[in-house]
């Protein structure tokens, strides 16, 4: 408390500076609302609501180290619902399906019967598969609500829409997603994700042409420009910068640990589906989409100055700062997977990273997933994607874009380094899968073990669009998908690509 400062006066002055972080939170602004609250808590350490501000905020921004952080440090001065309720929403990120319901549950000890808590229990036994579990929880809840008057809340409807597209009551999921989307005051963001929903309704349905249509209502909602000539001007420079002649000047660092394995390629490409098999074996484990060396990226790529000599070129970002990085990141892959002689890092931007990781992990291993780029331009294009990160997926010239300077930068990487590089063929792997699962596996210095077929087994909830596949066995359905499409993507040159062999 400010010396002299009556407690009513302090309080007041709390408030004040709640209120504009709050309002931020509510309005959507997330960063803004994370940057006023780092600020405030710079001047007020230990304050207990802003450490819940940061950690909401980071929660949104999808920034989940952050998000735990903050959180964390609630937990240790006091026990507190909204804290336990970010942390699950955390482990529920990482697959960790019965710590996020652990979680859930002692923040529902202290608010017993509470809506919002209760659907996100719902949501994560959903994601995890457990159907019967998760209709448990929502059925009860609705007549409830129902029998006292009030209104059913919208995240609670589209909790029962996932649930109907699991149980294949595909038409009465498109009836529920119609309730949300015609309801006044239905936020953009939310309407977005329900229409999502409905096109995968309708496409399982066998109407396509309806499907599209709703993915193209929900690509128009609050869509992101992208120039695919910039674009590509970008991965020019990425690959001039990680050129053979470069590279030689990096800092390369002494981790000589196997353990990182990095899977990179497009989204929707079946890179959650390796990921899961190599999870199944014994001796490997899969912790998602960890961002902490993307982040690491940035700082690189804000300090690097070319006209620098080679040993100043990352300003104060010496090779005892990038040590500090691999050494950190081993020391975390060790706490998420204990006892593993191997960790695939799944996150969307590899691609882009290889050339930093083949400096900051010269053991580690690269498995390049591949699929048709029509599949991916229909996968993306429906898939609920429409976000900063990938502002090319809510149009298929932009998707046919991004898959090809994904290649670009693959090839690049496979001419330029020396750690080993693995093409896996999303239609080999789904096809051949008792010669391609082996493969994978051969690849990273690992015995065989039949646990990887039944990769669907586990208990492991893989945080994906596509998490109500892969958490059940292989089938080659999905391989050549575009062909429902065909109408939809004739106007649209995509790249060459061999699907077999």
């Amino acid at each position: 408390m400010a010396k002299g400062m009556p407690p009513d006066k302090h309080q007041a002055r709390r408030e004040r500076e709640y209120a504009p972080i709050a309002h931020a939170l509510e309005t959507g602004r997330y960063a803004e609302a994370r940057d006023l609250a780092e600020e405030a808590l710079r001047r007020n350490p230990g304050d207990v609501q802003l450490h819940l501000y940061i950690a909401a905020a980071a929660d949104k921004l999808a920034d989940t180290e952050r998000s735990e952080h903050h959180a964390l440090k609630v937990m240790s001065i006091r026990p507190h619902p909204e804290a336990m309720l970010i942390l699950s929403r955390v482990a529920r990120s990482r697959g960790e399906t019965d710590r996020a319901l652990e979680l859930c549950d002692g923040a529902l000890a202290a608010h017993p019967g509470h809506v919002p808590y209760l659907i996100h229990r719902a949501g994560t036994l959903e994601e995890a598969g457990r159907v019967a579990e998760a209709r448990a929880v929502v059925d009860p809840l609705i007549a409830g609500l129902e029998a006292g008057g009030a209104e059913i809340p919208g995240p609670l409807k589209f909790e029962l829409a996932k649930l109907l597209v699991q149980e294949r009551s595909l038409e009465r999921a498109v009836g529920v997603i119609d309730e949300i989307a015609s309801t006044p005051g239905t936020p953009e963001r939310f309407l977005r994700l329900a229409l999502y929903l409905r096109a995968k309704a309708q496409d399982r349905m066998g109407d396509h042409a309806g499907a599209f249509e709703s993915a193209t209502r929900a690509n128009a909602i609050g869509r992101v420009e992208f120039d695919p000539a910039l674009y590509e001007r970008q991965v020019g420079e990425l690959i001039a910068a990680w050129s053979g002649e470069r590279l030689a000047e990096y800092p390369v660092t002494s981790c000589d640990d196997e353990l990182p394995v990095f899977v990179a390629g497009m989204p929707r490409s079946g890179t959650s589906l390796i990921d899961q098999i190599v999870d199944a074996h014994p001796l490997a484990a899969g912790v998602g989409e960890l961002s902490s060396i993307e982040r690491f990226a940035a700082q690189l790529q804000a300090a690097y100055d070319p006209d620098r000599a080679p040993a100043k070129r990352f300003g104060s970002i010496n090779r005892f700062r990038w040590n500090r990085v691999a050494e950190d990141y081993v020391r975390e892959l060790r706490r998420l997977a204990p006892g593993a002689e191997r960790v695939v890092n799944k996150a969307l931007g590899n691609a882009r990273l290889v050339g930093l990781l083949s400096r900051l992990f010269p053991r580690a291993r690269v498995i390049h997933s591949r699929r048709d780029p029509r599949d991916v331009a229909v996968s993306c294009y429906m898939g609920g994607f429409n976000n900063a990160m990938f502002p090319w997926t809510t149009r298929l010239e932009w998707v046919s874009c991004a898959w090809e300077q994904s290649e670009r930068m693959m090839e690049h990487w496979k001419r330029t380094l020396d750690i080993p590089i693995l093409d896996v063929r999303y239609e080999d792997l789904v096809r051949d899968p008792e010669t391609q699962m082996p493969r994978i596996i051969g690849f990273l210095g690992l015995a065989w073990d039949d646990a990887c077929r039944e990769f669907f087994k586990s208990r492991r909830t893989v945080r994906t669009l596509s998490y109500d596949q892969v958490n059940r066995p292989l089938y080659a359905s999905s391989a050549g998908r575009h062909r429902h499409f065909e109408a939809q993507l004739a106007s649209v040159r995509f790249p060459a690509y061999e699907a077999g062999g």
